[in-house]
């Protein structure tokens, strides 16, 4: 596995927080209103998981049946008023001057056998993901991390540090 990029996955809500949304529980049985993602986007499955680790039954979610496509819209949704959170990434929170409620940091990784791994074209993308520029316009993302950008790691390791 060659570390790519993390990004950090949460509650998009109104500025100042004014419901105290504090995590996924607090969508639980409680009027506040949710704007999802579509059915089969990363991010709706992973909100899935999340709920069914919670042990959280998303009918008891007002709104869980809304959907935009995009994290951007998602925001703009919670902005507009249409709902009064979204699960989605920091960066489009902060892009609509809204708050967000960190859930979980998602990692993204390239996998690759590791007889290629010195490969020229492996080796390039490793020069790329770590090099200066590639840093730089990722770490001005809000929510955005390239720490381990090109750091390889087994599968095995990864989840030995990670659980």
């Amino acid at each position: 596995m060659l570390g790519f990029v993390t990004r950090e996955m949460g509650l998009i809500v109104k500025r100042g927080n004014p419901l105290r949304v504090s995590g996924l529980q607090s969508l639980v049985d409680s009027g506040i209103s949710f704007v999802n993602r579509d059915v089969g986007s990363g991010t709706r499955l992973l909100f899935e998981q999340l709920l069914a680790q919670g042990k959280i039954n998303s009918d008891k979610i007002t709104g869980y049946q809304n959907v935009e496509l995009t994290h951007a819209a998602v925001a703009a949704h919670v902005a507009r008023g249409m709902a009064d959170t979204g699960f989605g990434v920091e960066a489009a929170a902060v892009e609509c001057d809204l708050d967000f409620v960190h859930v979980i940091t998602e990692d993204y990784f390239f996998i690759c056998r590791s007889n290629i791994l010195n490969s020229k074209p492996v080796e390039r993308l490793r020069e790329i993901i770590g090099g200066t520029d590639y840093r730089r316009a990722v770490n001005d993302l809000p929510g955005y991390s390239v720490s381990d950008a090109g750091v390889v790691k087994t599968v095995k390791k990864f989840f030995r540090e990670n659980g």
